[in-house]
């Protein structure tokens, strides 16, 4: 059971206006958080052509929410959760995606209501470091170079939007009895990649877990409580063969 967490999340979330003003009421109203595991799942999948361009798509999963908003249609006086958009609107960052020098075919996949997907083509890492500034931006405000090649290799940096996401999300009050760490396991942060070229070698923090179908693709994961502990858990280095 996250109930405390899941809620601490919900308020992380509302502050970040992921959530509208009457999903909050009925929320509030109701109070089922307590019947969550595993709010959160974040991806961001890609694909690398030789020539530096390729594919990302970016995907966000609140199906943890379901049940709850579920449940919340169905009561009686409920009747805005019904109208509502869902809780992860991303159609903003989708329509500043497709302002960017570089960066095209921007579509937004929101069919399923509490998972949404954002695809995008884009023609050379620095127009993928622009989109991703619009994606994950964090309290600094900065412009962060997310992924460059060095030979080979590529890298990823990151900034403290994860970190970021991941603060006050375990910290229980003190009468609560839910393990903030057990909270935080259950909240996944994963990569995909596919190349054209095989895979050589690959250097990712303690914690992430690699899996590596073919030569030519990698999957990681990890969840927050690594994020938590190591701020740099989602860097990494994939080298490619010559």
């Amino acid at each position: 059971m996250c109930g405390i967490g899941c809620r601490t999340t919900l308020r992380h979330l509302i502050n970040r206006r992921m959530f509208s003003l009457r999903t909050l009421r009925s929320i509030v109203a109701i109070g089922t958080l307590s019947l969550l595991t595993g709010c959160l799942t974040i991806e961001e999948n890609y694909t690398f052509k030789k020539n530096g361009s390729g594919t990302m798509e970016y995907v966000v999963d609140l199906s943890a929410f379901a049940e709850m908003m579920e449940s919340i249609s169905k009561m009686g006086g409920s009747e805005d959760a019904k109208d509502d958009e869902g809780p992860m609107p991303i159609g903003d960052q989708a329509q500043k995606l497709k302002d960017l020098p570089g960066i095209g075919k921007v579509k937004l996949n929101n069919k399923e209501k509490y998972i949404q997907r954002l695809s995008f083509k884009f023609a050379n890492i620095e127009a993928l470091n622009r989109a991703l500034n619009v994606l994950l931006p964090d309290s600094s405000g900065g412009e962060q170079e997310f992924w460059r090649w060095e030979g080979n290799t590529l890298v990823r940096r990151n900034n403290q939007h994860a970190l970021e996401l991941g603060e006050g999300m375990g910290k229980d009050e003190p009468s609560d009895s839910v393990d903030p760490t057990a909270f935080l396991e259950s909240m996944h942060y994963k990569y995909s990649f596919t190349f054209q070229r095989p895979i050589a070698d690959r250097q990712v923090a303690d914690g992430v877990t690699v899996d590596a179908p073919n030569a030519k693709q990698l999957d990681l994961d990890t969840d927050w409580s690594v994020i938590m502990n190591d701020p740099k858990a989602l860097d990494l280095r994939i080298t490619l063969e010559q």
